[in-house]
């Protein structure tokens, strides 16, 4: 009975983390990501009181969660606890986080699919101009490349602000504001004029708006047309990322433009080209060559 009402305690403060979470603007899934990680951890110490939680109960819990999952599942895990402990502190119902002096756990990034910059063309030229689905499929493709949006904020797109060079789309953290290339503006432009748009939404197939499965289903017909491994939808964002670096384009601003808050996503999307990059750097910055 005792543990059932430390149960029901704990599921309060659960619910108002969840309530703050979304106030945020966080995706559901994402709230729902953070929320489990808190509730583990109180599963596991017996429905212990957050404000009598300590850094041993934190490291319990990572030590029992790290026989059972990757490491950049429990590193996910200990980011979730972190926002849940900040949470605590800034309603005053803890006095400070147990688990902000707990390293995350390390692991070496594995190197995710992405597309070069040659394959991009090749995807690009695989698209049938004479065709309105070609004109939309060549503009997705650019928009994809040039801004490394992820899916979900593509379809989320209403028409670009021309003026600004700048479209509003909403995905995983919320709404945000994209620059968009000359490339990108023109396309769209000769998009919309084939498909006569002037309002709403922005992508359009046979059947109303586009959603993230008919984008799915329209890149993958590319790439069998174009003989370009398909890699997915989620490898043009890597690709972005990794053609923002070879330009030049320093940390911050990429950062920016992806809509992160540190450095972390930007080393593990750039990971399958970290050696061109090094090597490219280095013929830039060569200390022979500066002899």
């Amino acid at each position: 009975m005792e543990n059932t009402d430390k149960a029901v305690d704990y599921v309060i403060y659960l619910d108002s983390f969840a309530l703050s979470l979304k106030v945020e603007g966080l995706r559901p899934h994402t709230i729902s990501c953070y929320v489990r990680d808190a509730r583990r951890l109180g599963e596991l110490t017996g429905w212990v009181t957050p404000s009598k939680l300590t850094s041993g109960h934190v490291r319990s819990y990572i030590d029992w969660l790290s026989e059972r999952v990757a490491p950049p599942t429990v590193t996910s895990a200990q980011l979730g606890l972190r926002r849940f402990f900040r949470f605590l502190v800034d309603e005053q119902d803890i006095a400070s986080d147990p688990s902000a002096k707990i390293k995350l756990v390390r692991f070496r990034v594995a190197p995710q699919p992405t597309y070069s910059p040659s394959e991009i063309s090749q995807l690009l030229a695989s698209c049938d101009q004479s065709t309105a689905n070609g004109v939309r499929d060549r503009a997705i493709v650019t928009v994809l490349f040039d801004t490394g949006v992820r899916v979900g904020e593509l379809v989320s797109m209403a028409l670009p602000d021309r003026i600004n060079r700048t479209v509003t789309v909403e995905g995983k953290t919320g709404i945000r504001i994209v620059p968009l290339g000359d490339t990108s503006l023109v396309e769209i432009q000769r998009y919309q004029r084939r498909w006569r748009l002037a309002s709403g939404p922005l992508w359009r197939g046979k059947k109303g708006i586009l959603n993230e499965s008919g984008v799915f289903q329209m890149i993958r017909r590319l790439s069998g047309r174009a003989a370009v491994e398909f890699k997915g939808v989620h490898a043009f964002r890597r690709a972005a990322a990794a053609q923002m670096k070879r330009l030049g384009m320093n940390d911050s601003d990429i950062l920016e433009v992806m809509g992160w808050k540190d450095v972390t996503m930007l080393r593990r999307y750039t990971a399958a080209v970290a050696s061109e990059l090094a090597q490219s750097a280095h013929t830039k910055f060569s200390p022979g060559d500066s002899l």
